[in-house]
């Protein structure tokens, strides 16, 4: 039988064809892990992932993150010891993040679970008294309690949006029942509520079930009158004790005194005012003021002070904020 040159390429072309059939679908897949895949030599946790495909990946990761997930939880109190149970922060791992990191890593290359760290609400700083913020940078935050003086804070407010600065207005829930469009107000200008707790009491003369009373309900009664939930406890009068503390931190607050007193309540002369914050003034200042007539005339003084003296005015929370 004499085969022609165009026979032997005939039969060339069919045993092509026939190997194609046999061989194609794992060329495919061989090219689409090569094309798509993770490169070659990548590792996940020490774990060899090269040539897996995205959804593959998937089942992985999800596989590792059950074992890397830590669960949250509050700080607490022993009321039995006192004893302070520090917080744990939880993580969880970000599969997608993971994923995405990957197919984007570099042939031979380590990747680590992309994590996400879950905060706690309640930490151990809930459980201390705070006299003054961090001292790494030169802001302060200044405080207002109310419980009176209805008539000084318009005046307040102007001078306070004149220089474009956000106080901190701790007022009391029986004030706030009492004027709520004033106390909406000063929330609607964007300053931070406080809880001044529901009525002036002396809370270091109170059991645990009083202080979360008077706490709880200056939370309801302010939160009804500004739409705004406080996250800071400044006890009336200053008077506390470490239960006082306790109990607060238990309901998310972190309790806040002072670093400047300007005991304006005593109406001093403004002049007075002014020099007792010029005095103590410091990096991480807590500066306690209250709607008086000699504050409102001090305070344009006490603000210009503070821009010439380099310091930001900000809130009590972003003062405090980690």
């Amino acid at each position: 039988m004499i085969i022609t040159k165009r026979g032997i390429v005939l039969i060339a072309l069919v045993f092509l064809i026939f190997a194609l059939g046999l061989l194609g679908p794992g060329l495919y897949k061989t090219a689409q892990r090569t094309l798509y895949g993770v490169k070659t030599g990548v590792t996940l946790e020490g774990q060899l992932v090269q040539g897996l495909l995205e959804q593959e990946l998937y089942d992985v990761v999800a596989s590792l993150a059950e074992a890397s997930y830590v669960e949250a939880s509050n700080a607490s109190c022993n009321w039995q010891t006192g004893e302070i149970t520090a917080e744990i922060v939880g993580q969880l791992v970000d599969v997608k993040g993971t994923v995405d990191a990957l197919l984007a890593a570099p042939a031979q290359s380590k990747v680590d679970l992309v994590t996400v760290l879950i905060l706690p609400s309640i930490t151990s700083a809930h459980f201390e008294a705070i006299y003054r913020g961090p001292t790494t940078e030169p802001r302060v935050a200044l405080m207002i309690n109310v419980d009176w003086g209805d008539e000084f804070i318009p005046g307040m407010l102007e001078v306070f949006a004149h220089y474009g600065v956000s106080a901190t207005w701790f007022p009391t829930g029986r004030w706030a029942k009492a004027s709520p469009s004033l106390a909406k107000t000063i929330a609607q200008a964007g300053h931070e509520i406080g809880n001044h707790g529901g009525w002036h009491g002396s809370a270091s003369g109170m059991s645990r079930t009083e202080t979360a009373r008077l706490i709880q309900e200056g939370e309801d009664l302010i939160l009804e009158a500004t739409g705004q939930r406080p996250q800071v406890f400044a006890p009336p009068s200053g008077d506390f004790n470490q239960q006082t503390v306790a109990v607060a931190a238990e309901l998310g607050y972190k309790t806040v005194l002072w670093t400047v007193d300007t005991v304006d309540w005593q109406r001093p002369a403004p002049t007075v005012i002014i020099d007792r914050v010029k005095a103590k003034i410091v990096n991480g200042a807590l500066v306690l003021m209250h709607p008086t007539k000699p504050t409102l005339e001090a305070l344009p003084v006490i603000l210009d002070y503070l821009v010439q003296r380099g310091f930001q005015s900000v809130t009590v929370t972003e003062l405090l904020a980690d």
